[in-house]
């Protein structure tokens, strides 16, 4: 299965959510950069891949580290603003899936909460070691199962009593990469040798009073479901998650444990 259908709307989605990234799903995932950044070893003067580049905070950190870095992303409102926040940095439209570089071109890949939202994120990996020299490293971020996470265990509660999935596009499994045994195969799979795991408790911290409201501008794939939904579940579905969230309620908006895994591999 290709899941084009999904494909188009996530690109579309990020293509649309560029501008209200930083103040919604940046929130959590700048929590990842350092530790991705540090697991790749990075030093002055290596050349760095920021795939599915988003608005480009994994470039920018990297640059400021003295690092030679490129970014790229599928949705053109992500690239835009990219180049908008770092103006100095190269950033090009792209498919992390068929990566316009040459072999051996980089010392570093990385991908923050990128391949998930991917319809291959196999090919993903292999292209990630396609374009590193032997012995770079490859690292990207990905959302604990909901078993570990209290904010999708609790999302993905509400949506399985009140919303019928089956409307919305076949999707790729959100959480195939939340397993580390099975990542550590496809990336060996993909040639990458040294895998190493860590776990990271990270954040979600959303502002405001109404966290259904926060969620729907945070990702993409929820607000699909919510949105193939009949209106009067849509209203049920807002009730719900909003009654869900309310032990994690601050003065400001809210706080809910988000654990996120960080998979790093070596080129082989």
């Amino acid at each position: 299965m290709t899941y084009d259908a999904f494909i188009n709307a996530e690109r579309t989605g990020w293509h649309e959510r560029a501008e209200v990234y930083a103040t919604h799903t940046a929130r959590v995932t700048l929590q990842i950069v350092p530790a991705l950044l540090d697991a790749l070893g990075l030093r002055p003067g290596m050349r760095l891949l920021d795939v599915a580049c988003g608005p480009g905070y994994v470039a920018g950190a990297a640059a400021a580290l003295e690092a030679e870095v490129t970014g790229v992303d599928y949705a053109a409102g992500m690239i835009d603003a990219a180049r908008r926040r770092f103006p100095g940095l190269n950033f090009d439209i792209a498919d992390a899936q068929a990566l316009p570089v040459a072999d051996g071109t980089f010392d570093a890949v990385a991908c923050n909460m990128g391949l998930f939202h991917m319809g291959d994120p196999a090919q993903a990996m292999r292209e990630a070691a396609r374009a590193l020299r032997p012995g770079g490293r490859f690292c990207f971020s990905q959302w604990t199962a909901p078993s570990d996470s209290p904010l999708y265990a609790a999302l993905f509660e509400v949506l399985k009593e009140h919303a019928d999935m089956s409307r919305a596009d076949p999707a790729p499994d959100a959480y195939a990469l939340s397993e580390p045994q099975n990542v550590t195969r496809m990336m060996e799979d993909a040639g990458f040798a040294e895998t190493r795991t860590r776990r990271l408790d990270t954040v979600l911290i959303a502002t405001g009073p109404d966290f259904f409201d926060f969620f729907m501008q945070f990702g993409v794939r929820v607000p699909l479901i919510v949105a193939a939904q009949e209106p009067d579940v849509q209203q049920r579905l807002r009730d719900r998650i909003n009654a869900a969230m309310t032990s994690f309620q601050t003065p400001t908006g809210f706080e809910v444990p988000m654990p996120s895994l960080i998979y790093t591999g070596t080129r082989q």
